[in-house]
């Protein structure tokens, strides 16, 4: 990691797996140089996502943004339907593959 990514990571630390120190936050930076790409934070939580979860979620997401000045994209998954239902997906592969885990 880089000085820029060890900047947001602990941004993120801060305030998305601050939720839940149980839930694996994984961070999948854009390649390339394109400005228009987001940086992506998948949340992978022991329990089932409920509308109450999902808002904590997003409403940190906010803080990081605000924090960062970065564009960010948040997405929030059960951990065990994310690796049984989506593990032959190309998501998935890439969040496993080029993703930072926190």
């Amino acid at each position: 990691m880089n000085e820029a990514s060890d900047d947001i990571s602990g941004i993120v630390k801060q305030h998305i797996q601050a939720i839940d120190l149980k839930a694996e936050v994984i961070l999948l930076f854009p390649q390339g140089k394109s400005h228009k790409e987001e940086i992506q934070i998948y949340v992978l939580t022991p329990q089932k996502v409920d509308f109450e979860t999902e808002q904590k979620y997003l409403k940190a997401c906010y803080q990081v943004e605000l924090a960062s000045k970065l564009n960010l994209s948040i997405y929030i998954y059960f951990k065990e339907k994310w690796h049984q239902q989506l593990s032959g997906t190309p998501i998935y592969r890439k969040v496993s593959s080029e993703g930072i885990l926190l």
